[in-house]
């Protein structure tokens, strides 16, 4: 598509009409040549199956008629009587005499005959064949068990005859006296009438078709026009087929079959079925002879339809090439004005008279030309003006002009003599604005970098003391890690002096009960003391009662009692040096316990004054921090004021700059009139 729409009008008109007649011509050629052919194909098969339906009605009244004529011979008396009686030499002469007078009154038998079950010939049409036996053996068991069976006749078809060679239909006839097979009549019809009739078939345009009978049942050849086939078995696959499909559905209608022989070449058959019989007539020929006719009818009609595309085509493409040069100026003039070159109308003068395509695109161009030149020239006279100072020129005048979708130029126009007058007036009125306020500005500015110059000479100044005060606050938490550590080193020895307290307090307590255990004792000894005064005392009763035997006696017992008096004194005044003991003991207990708990409130005093030391050294920390992050800030600020202070300066110089540009600018824009 993209190829035809890239040519020209002439050419793709010429192309799509070809296009058109090729397509058109092939079309009605495919569609009459069909219509032909299958009108063709119709009668010459029509043709051929008409032939096959008369010939094979003709064979097959032939056939019936000499069946008839047999089975008519087969039922006379006399051959009845012949063959209840065939040793009756009276009897064979006369049925031998009928037999000869009803073969020469039909005329249709090579050789009729009555023989008995063994096959031995009673009578013949041929004397000379009386008396002889036509089977014997394996072929007269056969003979009898097959055609002597039961009371009907029995056609072979056509074959040789073995006593003449000539073409025979072989036909038997059984002859039954009661239940018991007394004989059979034999015949062989002439077939050459029969094969006369099959040799004159003619089918207009198939001069070669082949003519075969087969029966059904064995496939064997009954017919065909090498004799050497005749009463063998077909090898012929499109035979085979047929037959079947004819034991498949046993159809009697005339029918076609189309197939590939052994050697390859394609094959038309016409048969029909003889289902009395169980024979089929055939008519075969090459598929290429029988459509020959199509073939020559499609060519006929493709040159006729090549001529007429051919014709259409040459008379389209004369029409075309007067057109294309007229079509050729058309399209030069478009060129130019394409262009943009307005004397293009120029090249289709002599078209304007004319009343088709043609005059209207020139007449058409004419009216293109003279108007844009009309629009051209009034928007020159516009712009030129305006180029020259005068926004305010009259874009009226020539209104007419501005026509169709020019009109839209026209009101563009307008409003842009409009747009440009509003932005002249505004841009007046700005320009003397800025100027006043750029004058402000510029003063403004002055102030402002002279503030700035003295917030940075503050600024500096508080960055010093900051500065101080950092220092100090770091040598403040200095002097607190210090004390810190001082503290530190008192709660360790408060702490060792706590321990050795304990360990006195703990001494004082076990003096304590071993004092106990000694007043125990020094009472355990008063008690033994008295005890043994009172013994002594009862010694010296004793002793005293006994005289002057007991004397010595009473000098032990007065030592014992001095002995026992001393122990007492000496007891007690252990007794009271150790209660003296026992209460300093206790009062040194005492002071220990308040040693101690003032030892622990120490303790607990250096703890909260570590704490408090701690803390006021991180606060000194954090105070350090944010003193240095409040003399970094105060840095910032510094440079900003100092920024501040440069840009200012800056400003007020741009300040003056603008204000001496928008005076340029109000002079610019007197040069307009724009009233």
């Amino acid at each position: 598509m993209k190829f035809i729409m890239n040519r020209k009008l002439a050419t793709r008109i010429g192309i799509i009409t070809t296009a058109i007649t090729l397509v058109g011509m092939v079309l009605l050629w495919f569609i009459v040549s069909n219509n032909i052919a299958s009108i063709v194909k119709n009668d010459i098969t029509n043709q051929m199956t008409d032939a096959v339906e008369s010939r094979a009605s003709i064979i097959n009244d032939y056939v019936s008629s000499s069946e008839e004529y047999v089975t008519a011979f087969s039922l006379a008396q006399e051959v009845h009587d012949l063959l209840k009686d065939p040793y009756n030499p009276e009897l064979v002469k006369k049925v031998q005499k009928y037999t000869e007078d009803f073969g020469a009154v039909k005329g249709i038998f090579e050789g009729l005959y009555i023989a008995t079950p063994d096959t031995h010939v009673l009578t013949h049409t041929s004397p000379s064949a009386v008396g002889i036996t036509t089977r014997t053996g394996e072929s007269l068991d056969s003979f009898q068990k097959t055609i002597l069976t039961q009371p009907e006749l029995t056609n072979l078809g056509i074959m040789k005859s073995p006593g003449t060679g000539s073409m025979i239909l072989s036909m038997y006839c059984p002859i039954f006296d009661g239940q018991e097979c007394i004989g059979y009549v034999g015949a062989g019809v002439y077939a050459s009438q029969l094969m006369d009739v099959l040799l004159d078939l003619d089918i207009k345009g198939l001069p070669n078709a082949e003519y075969v009978f087969l029966n059904v049942e064995n496939g064997i050849y009954l017919y065909h026009e090498n004799e050497e086939l005749l009463n063998t078995e077909t090898k012929d696959i499109g035979y085979q087929e047929i037959i079947r499909r004819i034991k498949s559905d046993g159809d009697t209608a005339s029918s076609t079959y189309s197939y590939q022989d052994d050697k390859g070449v394609d094959q038309l058959i016409v048969y029909k079925y003889l289902k009395d019989r169980e024979w089929v007539f055939m008519v075969r020929d090459h598929a290429d002879e029988v459509y020959g006719t199509v073939s020559t009818v499609r060519f006929t009609v493709g040159l006729l339809c090549a001529s007429v595309a051919v014709a259409i085509i040459l008379l389209t493409l004369l029409v075309l090439h007067r057109q294309g040069r007229e079509l050729m100026a058309v399209e030069n003039a478009l060129k130019y004005l394409g262009r943009l070159d307005l004397s293009a109308d120029r090249k289709l003068e002599r078209f304007y008279n004319r009343t088709d395509e043609i005059g209207l695109i020139a007449q058409t161009t004419h009216n293109v030309c003279n108007c844009l030149r009309k629009t051209i020239d009034d928007i020159g006279r516009i712009l030129g003006e305006m180029a020259d100072g005068n926004i305010a020129v009259d874009v009226t005048a020539n209104e007419a002009y501005y026509i169709g979708d020019f009109n839209v130029l026209s009101k563009s126009l307008k409003i842009i003599q409009t747009n440009l007058l509003r932005v002249m007036n505004e841009i007046s009125s700005v320009a003397t604005q800025v100027d006043a306020d750029a004058y402000q500005v510029s003063a403004g500015m002055q102030t402002l970098s002279q503030g700035s110059l003295e917030q940075s000479t503050s600024i500096d100044g508080l960055v010093a003391h900051m500065s101080d005060l950092t220092g100090q606050i770091k040598g403040s938490a200095v002097r607190c890690g210090d004390a810190s550590d001082l503290v530190d080193k008192a709660t360790g020895y408060a702490a060792e002096a706590d321990t050795k307290m304990a360990q006195l307090t703990v001494a004082t307590k076990n003096i304590d009960h071993s004092a106990t255990q000694i007043k125990g004792i020094i009472k355990t000894i008063e008690d033994i003391a008295f005890q043994t005064n009172i013994l002594a005392l009862n010694a010296s009763v004793e002793a005293a009662r006994a005289g002057s035997a007991g004397k010595g006696f009473s000098v032990v017992a007065e030592e014992v009692r001095s002995l026992a008096a001393k122990s007492t004194e000496a007891a007690q005044n252990t007794g009271e040096l150790i209660g003296r003991s026992i209460k300093d003991v206790e009062m040194g207990t005492a002071s220990s316990d308040l040693a101690i708990s003032a030892m622990q409130i120490i303790n607990d005093c250096i703890q909260s004054i570590k704490i408090l030391m701690d803390e006021i050294a991180l606060a000194s920390v954090r105070q350090s921090e944010m003193v240095a992050s409040i003399d970094s800030g105060i840095k910032e600020i510094s440079r900003v004021v100092q920024a501040n202070s440069m840009a200012a300066a800056e400003n007020a110089d741009i300040s003056k700059k603008l204000s001496g540009q928008a005076n340029a600018l109000s002079g610019l824009i007197g040069q307009f009139r724009i009233k």
